[in-house]
Parts: structure tokens; sequence; C-alpha cells
């Protein structure tokens, strides 16, 4: 027989084979390219080694170079008629009392003349999970205008573990419906992007000791604004009228409403927590409970990991109307924008007028309410090793702004307010660091920057509009 070969260093051979190849290929910038297969250019020392040259990033024809000003090129993309830094603040488009946030501001102004409340809806995607942003942005709010509360909160949350203005606990056996899902019929979305339902029974043989009951608990947390809660309401969809909610040590309250949205005070006087068990014969749509004060600013948090923005035309009038019938919103923010950067798509007309449809769905259910679009803040994407603002930021900041433009709503460039081009690595590697690694979302010292530069902005659109007014 014939004595094998020996091939141990066969292995090492082709490593260093390859690795000479591709050192190669970074010095002389070629890729490779196999039929109508193209790779990028080949760079095996991007991690160590620092370019004296400005790194640009192309989508199509549209290169962006970091640390510099919007190219021409992206402006063409982008159909940018005004260079985006020339929009530093909140536009307000429409010239009556109907467009931009001239209801908002009226309704801030009436809080000095009379016992009533302001209230937002903040709708976002995970850069808001948590009650980041907003809790900074509710607070300051209501150290200027007055109010307490968390606000609304929903059943059950992904985010409940590290949410800081509330302590949130609830029990495993909830079912929900949301936004990602196929929603039947008669189980319309609430405002949170959910709808969520007891455990229930319809068996004369399961008691209500049966320890079965899904329960949800609330606790206030010892910060200003936050340290009880004024006044408890909890809003459900129609009812069979055997159903009950049972406050720890109270009475069962029956759950008799027949309305899309129906209404039930669970405390009238302020408390530092609560918890409420369900006791249902048959399958009740439950939206909520708000937590407040009985004036001042009320600020709502709905964020929805990985949402666009446009899945919220999914919520249906009949229900979010009849919640506007209850909360009247005088303000409603859009944020989103980061789940749809994507440095691969050149058009986002799509996403304009699917956009622009959530706007005009939100007008429809709440009338009286302003509305702000909040641009897209800058991401960054990793290209030759090094993180530059993503080519596609500023084409979907602009269009958003072009959504707020034709609904005649209000416009806050973000992304501009942030620094611009390059902003993000800066509040990653700067000497304070205010957002994670992944170079999209921001940490809680970031969070409360946000959420001061959102304020000062406002509060600046606000004396502009009262000195108007």
């Amino acid at each position: 027989m014939k004595k094998r070969e020996n091939r141990q260093f066969e292995p090492l051979v082709l490593v260093v084979t390859t690795v000479v190849i591709l050192l190669v290929l970074s010095f002389t910038g070629a890729g490779f390219k196999i039929g109508s297969i193209e790779t990028r250019k080949v760079n095996l020392l991007a991690d160590i080694s620092v370019s004296d040259k400005p790194v640009t990033a192309a989508v199509a024809a549209a290169p962006v170079v970091a640390d510099t000003v919007l190219t021409k090129q992206i402006q063409n993309v982008a159909k940018i008629t005004v260079p985006l830094d020339q929009y530093p603040g909140i536009i307000q488009f429409g010239t009556d009392s109907s467009g931009g946030l001239h209801h908002f501001f009226a309704s801030l102004r009436q809080l000095g003349k009379e016992k009533k409340k302001v209230r937002i809806a903040y709708f976002g995607d995970s850069m808001i999970e948590g009650d980041l942003i907003t809790q900074d942005f509710r607070s300051l709010l209501q150290d200027q205008f007055g109010g307490d509360g968390v606000g609304f909160m929903p059943i059950t949350s992904i985010v409940a573990g590290f949410r800081q203005s509330i302590i949130h606990s609830f029990s495993p056996n909830w079912k929900e419906y949301s936004l990602l899902d196929a929603v039947p019929a008669d189980h319309g979305l609430g405002i949170t992007g959910h709808t969520f339902m007891p455990w229930f029974s319809d068996s004369e043989n399961d008691s209500v000791t049966s320890g079965n009951e899904s329960w949800v608990k609330y606790t206030a947390v010892g910060r200003k604004h936050l340290n009880k809660f004024g006044s408890v309401r909890m809003f459900y969809g129609r009812s069979d009228g055997k159903s009950a909610l049972t406050l720890k040590g109270s009475k069962p309250m029956p759950l008799t409403g027949n309305a899309a949205v129906n209404e039930l005070c669970v405390c009238q006087r302020p408390v530092q927590g609560f918890t409420c068990t369900f006791n249902c014969s048959s399958p009740l749509n439950v939206y909520g409970f708000t937590m407040e004060s009985d004036s001042g600013v009320i600020l709502d948090n709905f964020s929805f990991r990985g949402n666009s923005g446009m899945p919220l035309t999914k919520m249906p009038f009949p229900v979010l109307s009849g919640l506007n019938k209850y909360l009247q919103y005088d303000l409603i923010i859009l944020h989103y924008g980061v789940n749809v950067v994507n440095d691969k798509v050149k058009d986002f007309s799509w996403y304009e007028k699917g956009m622009t449809e959530v706007v005009k769905h939100l007008q429809n259910c709440f009338p009286e309410a302003s509305i702000l679009v909040i641009g897209s803040g800058d991401k960054s994407t990793r290209i030759e090793g090094q993180y530059i603002t993503d080519p596609s930021v500023p084409v979907v900041v602009e269009a958003q702004r072009r959504v707020a433009e034709k609904t005649n709503t209000a416009f806050w460039n973000f992304y501009q307010a942030m620094g611009g081009e390059g902003s993000m690595v800066k509040w990653v590697t700067g000497d304070t660091t205010y957002a994670n690694s992944d170079y999209t979302h921001f940490n809680p010292r970031g969070a409360r920057r946000v959420g001061g530069l959102l304020y000062n902005y406002m509060i600046g659109e606000f004396k502009k509009d009262k000195k108007a007014g």
C-alpha cells in the first residue's frame, strides 16, 4: 500500500496565500468580479489604517463625504430644493389656525387662564421605547406648564423591565394582537398599536378563585412628576356586560360598555400604585390605563420597536376617534425614520406617500390636534472601515419634510439639530458618549439631551407664536 503523504502544512500554505492575495488587492484598491457579481473593494487593513482622504459612500449617483456639507448630487437625488441646513428649527406649514402647531400653542396659552389638560401623543419606534426621550421632554413641559403623571400605559410591554418612569408588571396569560399581526375584525387595535385580551372563561365550572385571572400592576416611582397617580382610568372595547375589573381590596367594578371604546374610572384620588384583576366570561379588548393629574401637560409614549410609522393606518378610526373622545389630544408627534434608512435604496417616494396617508388618517381621527413630524436623526453606516452618515439619511429627512408640507403640519429637522452630517459618530465617540455603539440608538444620557433639544426648539417656536398671536 502506498504511504499517504503528509499534508499538515497545506492549510497554512492556503491561509498565507489568501492573506497575500488580499493584501495585494488592498493596496491596489481592487475587488473581485465573477460574471455579473462584483464585490466591494478589499481593504484588509481598514480597521487599523487611518486614511488621509475623505471617505465617500455611494448610493447610485449620491455620494456623501464625511464631515462635509451635503453635496449637490445628494440634493438632486433627494429632490432637495433648499439645503437641509437651512431648516435647523421647527417649520410650521399652513397659514391658518388649523395648520402647523397653532392649535397646540393656543392650548398651552389657555393653561395659564384655566384649569385644563393639554395632551400629547408621541408615536415612535425603538428610539423612544422605555420612555426614553419622552420622559425628559414630558418632565420639562410639566415643569413649565404644570401637570403630573406618566400618561397612557399599555397592559403588557417588552420594555417593562427597564422602563424608569413607572414600575410595571403583569400576568403571563394576556393575549394580544399588534401592528405586526393579521388582526381579526372584532379586535381593533388601540392607540398603542396593540389590543390586549385577558383570560376568560365561559364555563360555569371555572370560579373567580381559580387563579387564572389576568392581572396588571402599576407602581409610581420616586421621581418628580411621577411619584403618584393623580387619577386612573381604563379604556376597553365592547363588553358582554358580565365581565368585571377588581381593584385589589375593593369590590368588582362591572364592565358594561357597548361602544367601540368605553371608559372606566378606576381611581379618582391620588394613589401610589394599584393592581387590577379581570374576571371575564367572553373576549374583551382592553386598550390600557391612564395615570395623570387633572390639569397641566400630559404626554403619552407610544413606542413600537422596528416600526417605520406606516403601519399606524392599521389602527381603525372607530377606536382612535373613540379614545380621542376621552383623551382629547392637542398634539400628535411622529418620530420615525431609522427603520427606513437604507443605503441600498435610491428612491423614498413610497415612504413619502405612505407617511402622507398616515398623517391624513391621524388628522381624521384627531381633528383638533396639531401634528409634528420629526425628521430622522443621523445614523451611521460602516464603509471601508469607517463610520459615516448613511447616505440615505438626508433623503429620508427630505421625504419627511415634504410629508409635513403636503399635510399642513409641522416639521422638526432633528438630523440638523443633532449636528448634521457625521454627528452620530461624534455622539458615539466624543468625550461624552451620547449614543450606543450601534451608531443608531441613544443611551439614557443622549436621550435626555434629545428631549432637551426638542423642548428648547418647541419653546422657541411657542414664544414666536405667542408674539404673533
